[in-house]
């Protein structure tokens, strides 16, 4: 990953890396369904820098600071200016224009001097400046458009589409990045501009990284044919794939989304079929797993498919209440009050095997404006009365409501529905042990005809809490390094 280093200290590397990838999570939130952001993009790091320059290699750090051994301050290594990309007045005036200094900055590699380096700084007129990153002077092309782009849409998508699956491997991650963290209507742009034949090629390449494969998947999704999608029926069914198959098969969420689009409503049935029906025979449940991300997506952001159809699909968990808990929140999320009385079922039959289904269930009836809810709710209470308390616990912990009320159904004229879902990326995770986190319900939900919205401006309690526990743990994480990095120098040098 490619980090600016704001201060000069091996921790403060390791720190920064994990903040990185706290800005990456919060950018996704409205990104690409399926993709995940591999690193900050060029564009990303070069807004957050107030310079940014492409500069060459004058002298590079001495070896005898490189080792794994070795004493002092970080290596530093000496750049010259070549091309300002951001930030032309503040090098100017602090004398980097004109030859008067050179750019101070880590390097953690030896290598020759002469290559180009893309660096970037903050805290003018001294800086503090960033790893380097090395570049080809083909980069150095793609680098100085990127501010001549639009800030966001489909003809910004449509420069860095040129680029997926680039022979250079460092631009080609960086125009992935660029579509991963892009809103899906920008992607959904895109379709008169996009080629269902080389983004079919891509996906049946098994070398192709599932990410990336997911990326394809829901491109073609957008402008793909039927006759696309009997080709990824075939990798659905893992018909002629040799062994390959897994390879191919990886992304399977996106790639069940991209069929159901471009079948129909249709299309859902073969997907109950090969993994959601699970009664008549043994399904992986990673595959399970897959099969209700695509259905999340279908319900949020598909025009085509009915969210009733994809509610069919999502309540033949309940028939295994081990899994249950996997749909409970997308039902409740999406007001299907239709399985009151099977859920009620579920929590009072619940074995420890699935005892952990009984929270979900609470929180979908606290949820439930229908005044059998309450009745149901009352009848949980009676049947563990502990599992109804943990339930408040687990919600307010997630920002979702308060221990307080945990004794009361939730009072939906005063707040917004707020249930838990459960958000993943390759589903690895053993059925018995998936958690809930929060998600606010629909804007156009019915529930109530005065719902009270947070200010986007103002954090709850609960998401103050949140921000300060991985703060804490950021902190802790440093501090566990730089112990272990001590020690482990200490028994070298014993």
């Amino acid at each position: 990953m490619r980090i600016p280093v704001l201060v000069p200290t091996r921790i403060s590397i390791l720190m920064l890396a994990i903040s990185s990838l706290f800005i990456v999570a919060i950018e996704l939130s409205l990104a690409c369904p399926f993709c995940s952001a591999v690193s900050l993009t060029f564009a990303q790091e070069i807004n957050q820098s107030e310079v940014a320059v492409i500069a060459r290699l004058i002298e590079p750090p001495p070896s005898s600071a490189l080792g794994l051994n070795a004493e002092g301050p970080l290596p530093l290594a000496k750049f010259e200016v070549l091309d300002v990309l951001k930030g032309e007045d503040l090098l100017l005036s602090s004398g980097f224009l004109d030859g008067e200094k050179l750019i101070d900055a880590i390097m953690l590699e030896a290598t020759t001097p002469g290559g180009l380096y893309l660096v970037m700084g903050i805290k003018s007129p001294d800086f503090i400046w960033s790893n380097p990153i090395a570049i080809n002077k083909r980069a150095v092309e793609y680098l100085k458009k990127l501010d001549q782009l639009p800030a966001s849409g489909p003809d910004r998508l449509a420069f860095f589409q040129q680029y997926l699956e680039d022979k250079d491997d460092v631009l080609a991650r960086d125009a992935y990045d660029e579509f991963a963290i892009a809103p899906y209507n920008d992607v959904r742009g895109l379709e008169n501009r996009m080629d269902p034949t080389a983004l079919l090629y891509w996906i049946e390449t098994p070398e192709i990284p599932s990410n990336r494969r997911r990326l394809y998947a829901t491109m073609l999704g957008i402008c793909g044919t039927p006759a696309d999608a009997t080709k990824i029926e075939k990798i659905l069914l893992g018909e002629d794939l040799g062994e390959n198959s897994s390879d191919i098969r990886s992304g399977l969420d996106a790639l069940i989304a991209c069929y159901v689009v471009l079948i129909g409503p249709t299309g859902l049935d073969l997907i109950d079929t090969l993994f959601l029906n699970r009664s008549a025979r043994e399904i992986p449940f990673t595959e399970t797993y897959a099969a209700v991300m695509a259905l999340r997506f279908l319900g949020e952001e598909s025009e085509t498919i009915p969210r009733e159809r994809v509610l069919e699909s999502l309540r033949l968990l309940l028939n295994e209440p081990k899994l249950a808990d996997l749909v409970i929140a997308d039902l409740a999320r999406w007001q299907d009050w239709s399985v009151i009385k099977k859920l009620t079922t579920i929590y009072a039959d619940a074995t420890p095997e699935n005892i952990f289904v009984r929270e979900p269930i609470v929180n979908y009836m606290k949820a439930c404006p229908l005044p059998e809810a309450e009745v149901a709710l009352i009848k949980l209470r009676e049947i563990d009365p502990e599992a109804v308390r943990r339930a408040a616990t687990l919600a307010g912990l997630a920002g979702l409501t308060t221990a307080a009320e945990e004794d009361s159904p939730m009072d939906l004229s005063k707040s917004p529905v707020q249930v838990a879902d459960v958000v993943a990326d390759d589903a690895i995770t053993d059925s018995s042990r998936v958690i809930s986190t929060g998600s606010q319900p629909l804007a156009d939900s019915k529930v109530s005809d005065t719902p009270v919205l947070t200010p986007k401006n103002k954090q709850s309690k609960p998401a103050l809490a949140r921000w300060f526990f991985w703060l804490v743990l950021v902190v802790v994480v440093a501090f566990l390094s730089r112990y272990l990095f001590q020690s482990g120098k200490s028994e070298a040098s014993g």
